[in-house]
């Protein structure tokens, strides 16, 4: 595989919701290939509580299989629903909520502590089961991997994980010092864009739900960026790498802030300091025009994707080449602080 390019990965979060949507996900993916005129892998991040609700006349496998084909990549996310949290064996915990719903959903993982681990645990054994399948990477449930989740993470042998987002895709006019405005790319107000700012920003946090100091020391101090590259995460002889979302979510980030993004890392790429990577994707629960601006960046940047400079894997794929970087060069370590 080689050293010089951008790595492109596009991913999807399966909330563990319902399958309404898997056909504008079905458009998606046909769209998004027939732009650049070539198949691209997926990876596929799936809450298994699909096969914990009521689905009737629905086999979840059968409908995640419908998706997936050969050289995507499985792995694991996880947003605290109360049926998974029970499955777990654990007492359900109702606050904080981003979607004050009383679902679990928008409740951050890291309010469970160091019960985290039996959750995340029984999460991944069911849906290894159910899909026949071994997964390595996740994602967590609004993208809010705190210190616990972390932690948890490694002691259960995940090889990376993809949830670091930049505050700037959940609060334009963020920078270090002011927090923003709180509104997405697209001018959208989100409740989820607090806390996102608040831990993938540059400020120590202590909240368990927004606790930062192992991204931090991952990042020296910085937040995250569109421009920020892997990063080891560390917690005394055990680490975790780190893949960061740099190009959003397209029910956050538009068609203009993910090519804004690829162009600069392109750019990056074809001076010599490759290999870089860009991380982008949508839901699967959610109607197609939270996908569209996944659909219309890859129209509109469908030359620059298809040149020799770009090549589209899975994170795990993607996780593999940067674990081989020379963390330590200049260049590098200045790329992966940008």
């Amino acid at each position: 595989m080689s050293t010089s390019n951008l790595f492109v990965s596009i991913t999807v979060d399966w909330e563990g919701e319902h399958f309404r949507d898997l056909g504008d996900l079905q458009t998606t993916r046909a769209a998004i290939e027939v732009s650049l005129g070539a198949r691209v892998p997926f990876t596929h991040y799936i809450c298994p509580t699909y096969w914990l609700g009521a689905l009737p006349h629905v086999d979840p496998a059968r409908a995640i299989r419908s998706v997936v084909r050969k050289g995507d990549e499985l792995a694991l996310h996880v947003h605290g629903w109360r049926e998974l949290v029970e499955r777990a064996g654990l007492r359900f915990l109702s606050e904080p909520d981003w979607n004050g719903d009383g679902t679990g959903h928008g409740v951050p993982l890291g309010v469970y502590g160091s019960d985290v681990g039996a959750l995340l645990a029984t999460a991944r054994t069911l849906l290894e089961r159910k899909l026949g399948a071994t997964v390595w990477g996740f994602r967590c449930g609004g993208a809010m991997t705190s210190d616990g989740v972390y932690e948890a993470l490694m002691e259960l042998g995940f090889r990376y994980d993809c949830s670091a987002a930049p505050p700037l895709m959940m609060s334009r006019g963020f920078r270090p010092g002011h927090r923003g405005d709180l509104r997405d790319t697209n001018g959208c107000r989100n409740e989820l864009a607090s806390y996102q700012v608040d831990l993938w920003g540059d400020r120590p946090m202590r909240a368990p739900e927004r606790a930062n100091s192992l991204s931090l020391r991952g990042t020296r101090g910085r937040a995250i960026t569109p421009m920020t590259q892997p990063y080891l995460v560390r917690s005394g002889e055990r680490s975790i790498l780190e893949m960061p979302i740099n190009g959003g979510l397209s029910d956050y980030a538009s068609a203009g802030y993910m090519a804004e993004t690829f162009d600069a890392l392109l750019e990056r790429a074809r001076v010599g300091l490759g290999p870089v990577f860009l991380n982008i994707g949508c839901h699967q629960e959610g109607a197609g025009r939270w996908k569209k601006p996944l659909m219309d960046f890859c129209h509109g940047r469908r030359r620059e994707l298809a040149s020799a400079d770009v090549t589209f894997v899975t994170v795990a794929k993607a996780a593999r080449v940067a674990a081989r970087l020379p963390e330590r060069a200049p260049a590098r370590r200045a790329l992966i602080h940008a």
